[in-house]
């Protein structure tokens, strides 16, 4: 197992499993496939690709050399706000689950949150029907501060999204 920050060269990986993702966990994104399928490989290159800054990322486990899975980081810019960052679009695909990738992956992308100057929190939002989800979220240390009602409507369907944040310091 390999956990790293994607790059150029990763960007067919990525959007291949991207696409599945979206295909098969459609409440769990908000973006759609429809919205993904017609990006060129250089503006998804793009948008993988770490900000100099490191103010956005993503990174990747492979398993024997296989793009398993994904997460973002985007920390936020504003000066009001720069104290925090988000996680986004985490996913492992089926055949690597309940292996403990997504366990690794989340540690390592918490890991390189904390390494980040400034950064005192972290959240992200989940389906609130996603039990597996959520308990990974929980045995890491987030917790709950609250539920978004109707935050996606997939084929004319509502889903709640749960919010939970990591708190990297006492400070309330």
């Amino acid at each position: 197992m390999e956990i790293r920050l994607l790059d150029r060269r990763d960007a067919s990986a990525y959007q291949a499993l991207r696409l599945q993702a979206l295909r098969e966990s459609p409440h769990a994104f908000s973006a759609s496939h429809e919205d993904e399928a017609g990006r060129s490989i250089d503006e998804v290159a793009a948008r993988i690709v770490p900000a100099a800054d490191g103010s956005a990322c993503v990174s990747g486990i492979f398993e024997a050399g296989v793009l398993a899975g994904f997460v973002a980081l985007v920390h936020l810019q504003r000066k009001k706000l720069r104290h925090g960052a988000e996680l986004a679009g985490m996913y492992v695909a089926p055949a690597y689950r309940r292996r403990g990738l997504g366990a690794a992956l989340l540690r390592a992308v918490i890991v390189h949150a904390r390494s980040i100057d400034g950064v005192r929190q972290l959240g992200l939002g989940v389906n609130a029907t996603n039990a597996a989800a959520q308990a990974l979220y929980r045995s890491a240390g987030f917790v709950s501060w609250g539920v978004q009602p109707r935050a996606l409507q997939i084929d004319g369907v509502f889903h709640d999204e749960e919010h939970l944040l990591l708190r990297f310091d006492a400070a309330g």
